[in-house]
């Protein structure tokens, strides 16, 4: 398994390269990274002197990618955030930072008075047809993560039109 996802990783970076090759886990240095996926987003550092290293894609129809960097500049790890397993680690309590260590840099946030709503695509559809939505209280603690489906927007005179094609096709 480990192995395919880095093989699609590879794969999916190689399509999106202006550099000479691939990234490979154990091998590649923090300016290959660089080089590849852009300057990073975030960077937080580890009690070991590793980084996790965040590259937000999201804004330009990808996904938020986190590597992991040793002590030494190597690539030990690099893992796409958006996926379910990565969201089913979410818990409750948990801070913004660590929820961001986990999914990466939201698309969207909504602030009210009680709370904060931190949204992403779930999905690689454009427009995406799911989210992930994680619920900060007051106190800036994660409450609640729902998965939501995105309502298609709504252009006037499109959902009457669509009807009358349904009906149409019915007779």
């Amino acid at each position: 398994m480990r192995f395919l996802l880095s093989l699609l990783t590879a794969g999916f970076f190689l399509g999106c390269s202006n550099a000479s090759g691939p990234l490979v886990e154990g091998r590649s240095t923090m300016p290959e990274l660089i080089r590849e996926l852009g300057q990073p987003s975030m960077i937080w550092s580890e009690g070991d002197g590793t980084l996790l290293v965040e590259f937000a894609r999201i804004q330009h129809g990808g996904s938020n990618f986190i590597a992991r960097v040793g002590r030494d500049g190597v690539l030990q790890n690099l893992q796409e955030a958006l996926t379910d397993a990565r969201v089913a680690m979410l818990l409750p309590g948990m801070t913004r930072d660590e929820v961001r260590r986990h999914l990466g840099q939201p698309s969207s946030t909504e602030v009210t008075a009680a709370t904060e709503i931190w949204r992403w695509p779930l999905d690689s559809r454009t427009p995406a047809q799911w989210q992930v939505e994680a619920h900060f209280g007051a106190r800036g603690k994660l409450e609640q993560v729902a998965r939501t489906r995105i309502a298609p927007p709504r252009i006037p005179g499109l959902a009457a039109r669509s009807a009358i094609q349904k009906d149409a096709t019915q007779l």
